[in-house]
């Protein structure tokens, strides 16, 4: 395994309790890892520690040089004047990204119901964060952290996430 992350020792404490206990752990190239246990267990807390999006209170994280890390986070960080398409794809010209098999599949498989010249601030909650899935699957990553990513999908929107993500390679 050549791996690409690397946490030993992680220790993250929260104001009222230790959330993550000296967890070591290692995320290889291929590596496909799902996260589970109880609310407040702390997964969104490792995946953050992982991310470099959270301090450690002990321990380190280590990443290969160069990685590239993608993070949907639980959060709505999204610009209310943006519209759906420059938070997809930025400014990149319609012929440049629709010739691209793989952003027209995420658009499709994700948007299709949200119109691309919309405002982010006129979505709806779940159309916010489907955006911004589609917007960082969109992107180049070694690693992708997701965070509760089927919240606000369907049964529709969770199968086509799981057959995307079932074919998803570092590229």
């Amino acid at each position: 395994m050549n791996p690409l992350i690397v946490g030993e020792g992680v220790v993250v404490d929260v104001p009222a309790k230790r959330v993550l206990d000296g967890v070591t752990v290692g995320i290889g190239e291929g590596d496909k890892i799902g996260v589970v246990g109880r609310n407040g267990d702390g997964k969104s807390t490792l995946m953050g520690a992982l991310a470099r999006k959270r301090e450690l209170d002990a321990g380190r994280i280590t990443w290969r040089r160069d990685l590239r890390v993608g993070f949907l986070d639980q959060a709505d960080s999204l610009p209310d004047g943006a519209t759906v398409g420059t938070v997809v794809v930025g400014d990149r010209p319609d012929h440049e990204w629709a010739g691209d098999p793989r952003i027209r599949d995420i658009v499709e498989g994700l948007l299709g119901d949200v119109a691309w010249d919309a405002s982010i601030g006129s979505l709806s909650g779940g159309q916010r964060r489907r955006t911004a899935l589609a917007a960082l699957l969109a992107g180049e990553w070694d690693v992708l952290f997701l965070d509760e990513p089927t919240n606000h999908l369907d049964v529709e929107g969770i199968d086509w996430l799981a057959r995307h993500l079932n074919g998803w390679a570092v590229r």
